[in-house]
């Protein structure tokens, strides 16, 4: 059965409140032991009724949902700030803020995104935020075009597609599952690197 469509509240009580269920959420998933997400926890950690919870959401999936989307537009922000700022950069301290904000955004909603990847079937496997490496795809063209604008339109497309999906990956990576013993920002200049290489006449003219 289809659920219930909910209208997002207006009136800044009703505001607040979803933004404490919300806020709620957030502070259970950065619990340290991988404790199962619930209603009932989320209602308790708010002090609301379940009734509350169920006027603003239809279940845990559906907050989930929402938490998700709040995190895939902060990053995109930030990573819009990133390429904007990099675009005046040489080739390698353009990347590397990239990569270095890209990672640093990741960090900063890491528990949501970890609740998003457990629900996922292929897990760490699987393309959890499409949209961010859709619009990085747009926004990280700017870069090789210009550092390299020898290239024809399909090199570019060609450099593009494999250099991102890496980054994304990469900075996932870090993000989510860097070893305590492995320092982060010798793995952000290490996905520097291997991300430059790409961009490097030698290794693209062949």
């Amino acid at each position: 059965m289809a659920q219930k469509q909910r209208i997002l509240p207006t009136q800044s009580r009703a505001v607040q409140m979803r933004r404490t269920l919300l806020d709620a959420t957030v502070q259970l998933l950065e619990r340290p032991g991988g404790r199962p997400l619930s209603t009932t926890a989320i209602v308790e950690r708010a002090h609301v009724s379940s009734g509350t919870f169920y006027r603003y959401f239809n279940d845990k999936a559906e907050i989930l949902t929402v938490l998700r989307d709040e995190a895939v537009a902060a990053i995109k922000a930030d990573l819009m700030s990133a390429v904007v700022t990099a675009l005046d950069l040489d080739q390698e301290d353009a990347l590397h803020l990239v990569v270095e904000s890209l990672v640093a955004a990741f960090e900063r909603h890491r528990a949501v995104i970890g609740a998003v990847v457990e629900q996922l079937p292929a897990g760490p496997n699987a393309n959890v935020l499409p949209e961010i490496e859709a619009d990085l795809h747009q926004l990280a063209s700017l870069l090789p075009r210009r550092h390299r604008p020898d290239l024809s339109a399909d090199r570019l497309e060609a450099v593009v597609f494999l250099t991102m999906g890496v980054l994304v990956s990469t900075c996932l990576r870090i993000a989510l599952h860097r070893p305590a013993e492995v320092d982060r920002d010798e793995l952000v200049d290490l996905a520097t690197r291997m991300l430059s290489v790409g961009l490097v006449p030698r290794a693209l003219d062949g």
